[in-house]
């Protein structure tokens, strides 16, 4: 015979484990994109022929593409769980790699000077925003949306509206450090980059600085309720300061290894960057409204939303598909995560309100 306490430890368990998993949901669209994308692979290009989605090389070719958004992508979760957004990442990703690339070709400041002046501007400029936000009643929204503007204007003076172009100075960043490497699936040669092995360390310190600092824990707390988290001791301007210049930090890293891809420094090179970050943090379960969100739910969203572009490429879509494949994959996650949470919520109540009619 089940005991009370017997079914409270239970209980608890349940509670414990959809705590662990609370990104089931969009893990679950994840994989069934997975298994449509196999299946679509199978029937167009043969059954006999092994999905060449999920072959080694493309896989390697994946995490090679989300790499650099991602990095950017872990500093865009604390500012959003923090309550704060930032729409100026793109921009001063162009801005930084203009800075770096003109360093070292045409300033003469040397590879590591220019990579580390590149750097200290983000995290400079950053500071400046984050300041500005956590000391007025401003909107993020508004400051960083100006800051992507100045940024834009500060890139054009100094390159004069001109690509700046290096002589493979960072080669080192792009090397291949399995070089002779093999896929047993293709025979193509496998490509692991020091940038992709930088994104993991970096989406490493960021889950457990989140999950199991004090530090964390104070983020969250701004974001959840900031009136609060002040009366509980948190200085809460200076924790909202913080998670700008460690976005800056990351920004700056993002964009000296997207300048090593690319040899060029260019206005145009972060592009679309903050659309893509925004979308990778959301879709792994990040509230705009602050307060929830975890790094193993944007590193979802980093793989989901690198894969729909690898896919649509594989299947010989048109370019207009993805924009389209992409935007509904964000409307769909959303809603299903908004959709599982309502629903937890209510069975939880429904659990505690059978609870109190038992005890009667």
């Amino acid at each position: 015979m089940t005991t009370k306490k017997q079914m409270k430890s239970g209980n608890r368990v349940k509670n414990l484990f959809f705590r662990r998993f609370e990104n089931g949901t969009v893990l679950l669209i994840f994989l069934g994109f997975i298994a449509l994308i196999i299946v679509l692979q199978l029937i167009l290009f043969g059954i006999g022929k092994f999905p060449t989605f999920i072959s080694p090389v493309n896989i390697m070719n994946i995490l090679q593409q989300v790499s650099v958004p991602g990095i950017i992508a872990v500093g865009m979760t604390l500012i959003m769980i923090s309550g704060g957004i930032d729409l100026s990442v793109g921009m001063l990703a162009s801005l930084v790699s203009i800075i770096t690339a003109l360093g070292i070709s045409k300033w003469n400041l040397g590879v590591p000077m220019a990579i580390l002046l590149g750097i200290m501007s983000a995290v400079v400029l950053e500071t400046i925003m984050g300041f500005i936000i956590s000391r007025t009643k401003a909107e993020p929204f508004i400051i960083t949306l100006g800051g992507m503007i100045t940024f834009q204007g500060i890139a054009l003076l100094l390159s004069h509206s001109r690509e700046v172009v290096m002589q493979g100075e960072l080669n080192f960043l792009t090397r291949n450090l399995i070089e002779g490497t093999k896929d047993p699936v293709t025979g193509l040669d496998l490509r692991l980059p020091p940038y992709v092995l930088i994104f993991f360390v970096i989406a490493l310190i960021g889950g457990l600085m989140l999950s199991y600092t004090k530090y964390g824990r104070r983020i969250y707390s701004i974001g959840t309720n900031p009136y609060a988290a002040y009366l509980a001791g948190i200085n809460v301007k200076n924790m909202r300061l913080s998670v700008y210049m460690i976005q800056g930090l990351l920004t700056g890293i993002g964009a000296v290894l997207l300048l090593a891809r690319i040899n060029t420094g260019i206005i145009t090179l972060g592009e679309n960057l903050e659309i893509d970050t925004i979308a990778m943090v959301v879709i792994g379960g990040t509230a705009l409204s602050g307060g929830k969100g975890n790094i193993v739910g944007t590193l979802i969203g980093i793989f989901f939303l690198g894969s729909i572009g690898n896919a649509m490429n594989l299947l010989r879509l048109p370019s207009e598909v993805q924009f389209l494949a992409k935007g509904l994959v964000i409307i769909i996650s959303v809603s299903a995560g908004d959709i599982s949470l309502k629903i937890t919520e209510f069975r939880k109540k429904r659990r505690e309100l059978q609870q109190m009619a038992s005890k009667t």
